[in-house]
């Protein structure tokens, strides 16, 4: 595809940056040799490192936010979304400052999208950062429970399909159209790390927004490739995540019914601990309504929710 042709796709990637020495001209370097031309912005969470001075020595083209604190991985991405919509963007590729392109991973990735409308998020197949394996965590995303039919057609040498639907990626390397942010937005503040591209993806099908992989656009994970334990406020992050789910049929009313008697019996009862827990439990229920209203609200009445 030609330069003038990609560029009237006014395709934007996004770059969120934290002390990111290590991988920054790696990651940009990939951005900028892609035979898909694009503008880049980089939005810099208060790094400590040299980050931000490299990148304005090294990188003057680079639209570059500097925000005086962290703000957490969604709400510095929403900040480049923004920019880059009010900038005219049609397409945009958010990408982790340790991940890396292959000079055709986003022009594999923008074929697809612009030929299956009814995918609000896609995404290559994430390898280590040697290109040696699958990321580790990636495999997970792919296995035949989250991912129908993948292992099957490469195992049989059967044709592969362009895109394979996924419960869930990872948002290390997404693409999103205008459509996408029109209908979701950009992330939700609520969640400052973590379970933000989780809560991404459940909005994305609350519209009916499909998720998935092309299995032949590769890119670059340079992360650990060992399972970590989470910690208490991950997971946290990943019960508000069920409780918000605006597409979840679980109703956070009825919850509250439930344990409103719960902590009546143990009162009752005298049960101190489980009627303690009980209302620790009612006050995230009633927080996590709230949330949901809210979700639902933004969604509802705002083009371009959290992106206002």
């Amino acid at each position: 595809m030609s330069e003038s042709a990609s560029m009237d796709h006014k395709i934007y990637v996004i770059i969120v940056t934290y002390n990111a020495m290590r991988w920054i001209e790696k990651c940009v370097n990939s951005v900028l040799n892609s035979s898909y031309k694009t503008t880049l912005v980089i939005v810099d969470n208060n790094s400590s490192d040299a980050t931000v001075k490299t990148i304005k020595n090294k990188y003057p083209q680079a639209i570059l936010v500097e925000n005086k604190e962290n703000l957490g991985f969604g709400k510095a991405n929403n900040i480049g979304l923004k920019i880059a919509l009010e900038k005219g963007g049609n397409y945009f590729l958010l990408l982790n400052q340790d991940a890396y392109l292959k000079e055709d991973t986003l022009q594999k990735l923008m074929l697809q999208m612009e030929t299956h409308k009814g995918y609000g998020i896609l995404s290559p197949i994430h390898l280590d950062g040697q290109g040696n394996q699958i990321d580790l965590y990636f495999q997970t995303y792919i296995n035949p429970s989250n991912c129908k039919n993948l292992y099957s057609d490469i195992y049989l040498n059967k044709k592969m399909k362009p895109i394979y639907d996924v419960r869930f990626v990872n948002a290390a390397i997404w693409l999103l159209s205008k459509k996408t942010l029109h209908e979701v937005g950009g992330f939700n503040p609520y969640f400052f790390h973590y379970a933000e591209d989780n809560d991404y993806v459940n909005r994305c099908k609350f519209k009916s927004l499909k998720v998935g992989v092309v299995p032949d656009a590769f890119a670059y994970h340079d992360r650990e490739q060992q399972v970590r334990n989470s910690n208490p406020r991950n997971l946290a992050n990943l019960q508000d995540l069920k409780l918000m789910n605006p597409s979840n049929n679980l109703s956070v009313n009825k919850m509250i019914r439930l344990t409103f008697k719960k902590a009546i019996k143990a009162l009752v009862n005298w049960n101190k601990s489980d009627f303690l827990d009980s209302i620790r439990y009612l006050k995230k229920l009633y927080s996590s309504k709230k949330q949901v209203a809210k979700i639902k609200n933004e969604i509802k009445n705002n083009p371009y929710p959290f992106l206002n």
